[in-house]
């Protein structure tokens, strides 16, 4: 919803769904009240909220796989922005039907260049997230590009956002709990003159299997096939070989193709650490996988 008011007296007006301070000269947007909506996409891998904005842009969280916790928020336009970092306010505003609420200011927010001049990220992510579940509209302020007092407002609606927003926590508890940085490169290990897979080595390639459930947007896969200095050069490169083909067999059950997947060994020649030890031993006899995306 775009609107230009030109105001000269102090005061509050109703714009638009909510209670807005009058300013000299304010082009508001945020979504009709009639068409307010969100839209959701989630995988084990990545959840997706999003808001379009008539006229000005998209506003989006966003929270993916990983070890740590993330949430992002980021609002993109459709417009110029700035070519210097710059300062919005954001505040929380109650809409027409909450007027016994008071409007919250929540603090400053940097506006960059570029076509996501605002990005928020985690705690402070999750807290606009609040807000929108309290039924208030997140709201940024800034000064445009045109000078003379003229002001920019951006909305987010609450309006049929708690369904969704239900949905998108249901994904976010369901994120893989990984990173594919933190498979990306695995080491699987092997008995003795062995190949078959060690439990240790079955949970390993578990973490990866669930990955490609979702991802199998993969360029290649490096399989290094390596051994202990026990036994003789020829048979170990036969023993790393088949340590290998044992990981593609993974790999093609898992559904990628075969084409993608390089095999190679490298026997006792690339020690990961020390073969007079037994310890060292152990963590020479390995399979390296690396994917490359």
């Amino acid at each position: 919803m775009r609107r230009t008011v030109n105001l000269l007296l102090s005061g509050v007006i109703l714009c638009g769904a909510f209670a807005l301070p009058v300013v000299a000269d304010l082009r508001q947007y945020e979504p009709p009240l009639e068409s307010a909506n969100w839209a959701f996409e989630g995988t084990k891998l990545k959840c997706d909220l999003s808001q379009d904005i008539p006229h000005y842009g998209v506003a989006s969280f966003s929270s993916g796989a990983s070890r740590k916790s993330n949430m992002n928020f980021d609002l993109s336009l459709r417009r110029y922005n700035s070519t210097k970092v710059t300062q919005a306010v954001l505040t929380s505003e109650p809409p027409i039907w909450k007027h016994n609420k008071a409007s919250k200011t929540i603090g400053p927010v940097a506006m960059y260049p570029g076509d996501t001049p605002i990005n928020i990220k985690n705690q402070a992510a999750w807290n606009i997230l609040v807000q929108l579940e309290y039924g208030m509209f997140p709201t940024f302020a800034y000064d445009s590009l045109l000078g003379n007092d003229d002001q920019m407002s951006v909305a987010l609606s609450a309006v049929n956002f708690q369904p969704v927003y239900d949905q998108f926590l249901d994904c976010v508890a369901t994120l893989l709990p990984y990173s594919f940085d933190d498979i990306a490169e695995t080491y699987l290990y092997f008995e003795f003159d062995r190949a078959d897979f060690n439990r240790e080595t079955r949970d390993a390639l578990a973490r990866i299997g669930a990955w490609l459930e979702v991802d199998q947007n993969l360029e290649l896969v490096l399989l290094a096939g390596h051994t202990d200095n026990k036994g003789k050069r020829r048979y170990n490169h036969k023993l790393g070989l088949r340590r290998a083909k044992a990981v593609k067999k993974f790999f093609t059950d898992a559904g990628l193709a075969a084409n993608k997947i390089k095999v190679q060994s490298f026997a006792d020649i690339q020690p990961q650490s020390s073969n007079a030890t037994p310890e060292g031993r152990a963590k020479n006899r390995r399979v390296m996988i690396k994917m490359v995306k």
